[in-house]
C-alpha cells in the first residue's frame, strides 16, 4: 500500500529518527494544505508511527529541507493539476494495474488532484505528452511506475484503415478507430462501424454478436500478456502475491472458454522445482466473478490461482475502458457476457 500524502510528509519529517521543531511546524502546515481534520491526522499519524519500523519503504526522500521544498511545491496548484493529468495519460502507455491505479488515485486525491489524475487516465484528449513533472509529484510518479522510460505520444495523424476481419467492434456513431500505442498490433480496419483487427490479416472463426461493444478472446489474451509484461518492466511480480522466487511467462498464457467461464493458464517457473502450468477461471455473466480455487491446494498454489484470477478480472475491467477511450467515447459499459469466442458489453452515456 502506497503512503498517503500526509504519511509521506511524516516520513520526511522523521527521516533522521527524530522530529525537529521545524519538522513539527511543517507538518502543521501540511495538515492545513491537505485539509485534514485533527481526527484524520491522528489516525494516519498513529498508523504510520506504529508501522515505521515494519515497512522497507514509507517515503521517497528524507530531510527537513526536502520536506520544506515539497511543501513549497504543493502551492503551484495549476501546474500540479496539469501535470497530474499528463501523468495519468502517460501511465496508460506503460500499463496501469488496478492496484497501481488505486494507490495513485488515493495519493493524488489526498493532494486534491484525484479528478485531474482520473481525467488524464480516462479522457486522453485532456492530457499532453509527458515531458516531466514537478518535484512535488515525484511520489505519484513512483506509484504510477513513471520512473521507467515513458514513450511519448505520437503526433496526431489521419488514421489509415486497412482491409481485414474485425476483432473489436464498437457500434456507436461517435466512435472512431485510431492506432493504439498500448497494443500496436491491433490496427484500425475498414468496417461499417468503429473496428480494429490484427496486423497480419488474422481471420475470425465465428461471427461477432450484434452488441454495442464486442471484442474477441484473442484481444483479451493479448491485453493480459501486456499487463503482466508491464508489471515485469516496473520490477513487480507478474502476478499479485506470487511467492518469492517464482516467475510467470506471459507469452505462454492461454485462454479457454467453457460456457460462461473463462479459464486462464500460464507457465510458471518454480526455479529448481521446474516449470508448471497452473490455471484459474472466472465466471462472466452480467458481471465478473472469480471461481474459487480447488479444495486441497497448498497456500502457495492458492496464491498463484488467485493471482491468475485477479489478472483476468483486471484485464476484463480495464480493456473495454481502454478501447472506449481510444474510440473517443466517454460511455459507461455494463452487462458483460460471453458469446462463443467474443466478450460483449452494453454501452450507456
Amino acid at each position: 500500500m502506497a503512503p498517503t500524502p500526509f504519511e509521506h510528509g511524516l516520513a520526511l519529517a522523521w527521516s533522521d529518527g527524530a522530529l525537529s521543531r521545524d519538522g513539527a511546524i511543517m507538518l502543521e502546515t501540511l495538515q492545513k494544505q491537505l485539509g485534514l481534520s485533527d481526527k484524520e491526522r491522528a489516525v494516519q499519524e498513529q498508523s504510520w508511527l506504529s508501522d515505521m519500523t515494519k515497512s522497507p519503504r514509507r517515503s521517497f526522500g528524507d530531510g527537513d529541507q526536502i520536506l520544506r521544498e515539497w511543501l513549497e511545491g504543493l502551492n503551484d496548484r495549476e501546474n500540479l493539476a496539469s501535470s497530474a493529468r499528463d501523468m495519468g495519460r502517460a501511465a496508460l502507455d506503460i500499463g496501469l494495474s488496478k492496484s497501481a491505479w488505486s494507490d495513485a488515485y488515493q495519493f493524488a486525491n489526498g493532494l486534491g488532484l484525484g479528478e485531474d489524475l482520473a481525467s488524464g487516465v480516462w479522457l486522453e484528449e485532456e492530457a499532453e505528452p509527458l515531458n516531466g513533472w514537478p518535484a512535488a509529484l515525484d511520489p505519484l510518479a513512483i506509484i504510477l511506475g513513471l520512473v521507467i522510460s515513458v514513450p511519448k505520444s505520437a503526433p496526431l495523424q489521419q488514421t489509415e484503415l486497412v482491409e481485414g476481419d474485425a476483432f473489436v467492434i464498437i457500434d456507436n456513431s461517435g466512435a472512431n478507430s485510431k492506432p493504439l500505442s498500448w497494443m500496436p498490433d491491433l490496427i484500425p480496419v475498414n468496417h461499417e462501424k468503429c473496428a480494429w483487427g490484427w496486423n497480419g490479416g488474422d481471420k475470425v472463426s465465428t461471427a461477432p454478436p450484434n452488441k454495442d461493444l464486442v471484442y474477441c478472446n484473442s484481444v483479451v489474451l493479448a491485453w493480459i500478456r501486456r499487463l503482466i509484461a508491464m508489471r515485469h518492466q516496473r520490477g513487480e511480480s507478474g502476478l499479485e502475491e506470487l511467492p518469492e522466487g517464482f516467475q510467470v511467462m506471459p507469452s505462454s498464457a492461454e485462454l479457454e472458454r467453457d460456457g460462461n467461464d473463462l479459464k486462464l493458464s500460464m507457465i510458471v517457473d518454480l526455479g529448481e522445482s521446474g516449470l508448471v502450468r497452473p490455471w484459474a477461471s472466472v465466471k462472466v455473466d452480467g458481471e465478473i466473478t472469480a471461481n474459487p480455487a480447488p479444495e486441497g491446494l497448498a497456500p502457495n498454489w492458492v496464491k498463484i490461482h488467485d493471482g491468475l484470477a485477479n489478472v483476468m478480472i483486471n484485464a476484463l475491467e480495464t480493456l473495454p475502458r481502454q478501447l472506449l477511450q481510444a474510440a473517443g467515447l466517454q460511455s459507461e459499459f455494463t452487462n458483460i457476457s460471453i458469446h462463443e469466442g467474443w466478450i460483449t458489453h452494453d454501452l450507456s452515456e
